[in-house]
């Protein structure tokens, strides 16, 4: 759970850095932060899903 939470802070500090750059600080925090939860959530269930379809064939 604390790597999970450590990756997806990591992409939210990026994208406040890209923001501060940017001048646009909240858009891209956010979208850090949406970034980072793709990465934790999505893609190894994702993943796992793939695996099982191709494990049932």
């Amino acid at each position: 759970m604390t790597r999970k939470s450590i990756i997806t802070g990591l992409a939210a500090l990026i994208g406040f850095l890209f923001g501060l750059y940017f001048k646009h600080i909240f858009i891209y925090t956010i979208m850090g932060m949406a970034v980072g939860y793709l990465i934790v959530f999505w893609i190894p269930y994702f993943r796992n899903w793939y695996q099982r379809r191709r494990q049932q064939k």
